[in-house]
């Protein structure tokens, strides 16, 4: 059911897109064949009902500049085409590339009905009565523009409250097409009161877009609203100067300025939405589309330039149908061409690409902050997210070639549909892979920029190379250290169950042989000196034991080992004390040698050197972890201190099996201790 509902909804968005292109095309064309004699006309002050039209007064101005009233209309015609064609192929443009997508949809009617608006003549309309009631649709439909700025570019009302002045908006544009005369129709209000709302709710749109400003997350937002709100505040003061000419002034002139002026503010509108739109919902569509405006905004500029050329020479030399005008005014036009191009593409591609568009600085940035990290964990979460971030990615992630398998190190964003992989190869070996949210990272760039990639590559295949280096010296690390613990288990067993036991035995048999009565005097003392060297064997072996691996770690466990360790200082100035989390399953050897033997040897320091009554030992699970913490109430650490043996041998049990530590002076006074040692180490 919701997908057949999904269907007639798709089918009637499609049919109501045609329907409002169809009628914005033959609205136009009908406005644009009768504008030019409409134009001709001169209208009394008291009677002039279309802004377009001159007065008597302005109509001499223009006259006594050497301009004629022919020249006004054609300039005026010119101008509405380009605003029409501006509007109308951005509006196309986004219901060729975004179809598929509703809000790209909606707004591609948008921009068409409302550019229509504003290129034809209402009063040309007018005289067609049977093109009032498509007019009243179309004009509805093209008044809606208010109403988009609230919710440009992401579809919300940001601040909220934004909410309620967009609806009294929408109910003005009810009340002027579907109650007309009623007390909600603005034109039955004094304009005073009609265009301070209008410009109130104009002004309120422009805050909702430095609002979003302001709280944009990405550079990429921030530089698309920057765009737009540039356009809508040039459209709102061109309108605003218009109006202010049309009540106070009469020069037909300074009118002509003024409409050109107006048109080439709305000019710059529908571009900046276009891109924006289309980058916010079909992101690897919108480079394609891109490339498309640069044409279609070249196009329109040119004509608007050659137009402006032709007024003025026209107006300089006193002439406006010479051919020698023409000529010269299609020569300054074919100079400045390329330059007017190159500047467009450049801007074009600053909205789109952002930093892109100088990809060297990409390349600078990511070195940057490739220099300040240093560890292992990070470097390829700085890749990744660099490359997100300065490509307009939403997704991107590094695969790590170890061992004959593909290992994910790294990923920024989440995972799209849409997705291209990038081998790094070194010296002919693969070692990796770049996954990308795009469907080729060509698209990425500017079309003249694409070959610096190979320079992006190149950077991150040496940062992957380098991690998979570390990598590998750190697992073969890990694989020494298991092998040792392991080895040092098997010796310590070894030695206490059989060279221990063995010894034990000799001494046994010693001692039934030194209480023989019959056993001779000198003999027994023999015996018993051979019997010392043996006791003191035994303990050296016994000693040696307790150095390869403590037997309280293989008998009770870490917990119990480390408890027992603490008690050993009862009775002595420094009370040590054990807080511990219960962990319930078997630690790895390496792991639980290294902290039985950091706390140890803290709190060995801690009686030793800190001259302290308390050393708290804490102990505890954290994020895959174990955290143990030694924390003592004494003098601390001199600030001129060098790390000695002890320091140093728990630093390094420390990183040896991948963990961490650090040693510092407590808010107060003492010294705080901190390790943190993973919970499982490979080949676990």
């Amino acid at each position: 059911m919701k997908k057949r509902l999904d269907g007639l909804f798709y089918l009637f968005s499609h049919g109501a897109w045609w329907y409002i292109t169809v009628i914005s095309v033959a609205l136009f064309i009908y406005s644009e064949t009768k504008a030019y004699d409409k134009f001709l006309k001169v209208c009394s002050s008291e009677e002039c009902q279309d802004l377009f039209l001159l007065s008597a007064e302005e109509a001499q101005t223009l006259l006594s500049y050497g301009m004629s009233m022919s020249f006004y209309s054609g300039i005026l015609v010119v101008l509405l085409l380009i605003q029409f064609l501006s509007f109308f192929s951005v509006g196309c443009l986004l219901y060729v590339y975004g179809m598929r997508d509703r809000i790209c949809l909606y707004t591609s009617i948008l921009l068409i009905a409302t550019g229509t608006v504003m290129s034809i003549s209402t009063p040309i309309i007018s005289e067609a009565p049977h093109l009032e009631s498509i007019f009243q649709v179309e004009s509805f439909v093209g008044d809606l523009y208010l109403f988009f700025f609230f919710l440009f570019p992401d579809g919300r009302f940001r601040p909220k409250w934004l909410l309620y002045p967009a609806i009294i908006g929408l109910v003005g544009n009810i009340g002027i097409y579907f109650l007309p005369g009623s007390f909600i129709d603005p034109t039955t209000w004094p304009i005073p009161i009609r265009s301070g709302i209008w410009l109130s709710l104009h002004a309120l749109a422009i805050y909702s877009q430095i609002h979003r400003y302001r709280h944009a997350q990405t550079k990429q937002l921030k530089r698309q609203m920057r765009w737009f709100a540039v356009s809508l505040s040039g459209f709102i003061l061109s309108v605003l100067s218009l109006l202010t000419f049309s009540i106070f002034g009469e020069n037909g002139l300074l009118k002509l300025f003024m409409w050109f002026v107006y048109y080439l503010a709305l000019l710059f509108m529908p571009f900046s939405i276009g891109i924006a739109i289309l980058e916010q919902r079909q992101r690897h569509l919108s480079v394609v589309f891109s490339r498309t405006i640069v044409y279609s905004f070249v196009t329109l500029m040119v004509m608007g330039v050659y137009v402006l050329i032709v007024g003025s020479l026209g107006f300089l030399l006193n002439d406006q149908n010479n051919i020698f005008i023409s000529l010269l005014a299609t020569g300054i036009v074919a100079i400045f061409f390329q330059p007017l191009r190159t500047k467009i593409q450049h801007s074009v591609n600053t909205l789109v690409y952002g930093d892109r568009e100088d990809p060297y600085k990409i390349l600078s940035s990511l070195t940057q902050r490739l220099e300040l990290t240093m560890t292992n964990s990070s470097v390829l979460l700085t890749v990744v997210e660099e490359v997100a971030k300065a490509l307009k990615l939403p997704f991107a992630a590094i695969d790590i070639e170890m061992e004959g398998q593909f290992e994910r190190y790294a990923t920024f964003g989440e995972e799209v549909q849409v997705r291209s992989e990038f081998p790094l190869t070194l010296n002919g070996e693969r070692i990796g892979i770049l996954l990308v949210g795009a469907r080729s990272l060509q698209e990425t760039m500017p079309p003249d920029k694409v070959y610096l990639l190979t320079d992006l590559l190149r950077q991150v295949t040496m940062a992957v190379q380098t991690v998979r280096i570390l990598s590998e010296l750190k697992r073969s690390r890990i694989k020494l250290v298991s092998f040792r613990e392991e080895e040092r288990r098997r010796l310590r067993r070894d030695l206490h169950d059989g060279l221990g036991a063995s010894l034990a035995s000799i001494s046994l048999k010693m001692d039934t042989l030194v209480y023989q009565n019959d056993v001779d005097i000198v003999l027994k003392n023999r015996l018993i000196e051979l019997q010392e060297d043996l006791r003191s064997a035994i303990a050296g072996i016994r000693q040696l034991v307790y150095n390869l691996r403590p037997p309280a770690l293989d008998e009770l466990g870490l917990i119990f080992a480390l408890d027992e360790l603490c008690r050993q200082y009862d009775g002595s100035s420094l009370k040590v004390s054990l807080e511990a989390s219960e962990i319930d399953f078997p630690l790895h050897a390496a792991i639980e040698v290294a902290a039985y033997r950091i706390v140890q040897e803290a709190v060995t320091n801690a009686g030793k050197h800190s001259k302290g009554s308390t050393c708290k030992v804490t102990l505890g699970l954290e994020d895959s972890h174990v955290m143990i913490r030694i924390i003592d109430d004494g003098v601390g650490l001199p600030t001129n201190r060098k790390n000695g043996i002890g320091l140093h041998s728990m630093r390094e049990r420390a990183v040896e099996v991948d963990g961490q530590f650090l040693i510092k002076n407590g808010h107060d006074k003492g010294l705080m201790i901190e390790a943190r040692l993973p919970l499982w180490m490979e080949g676990d």
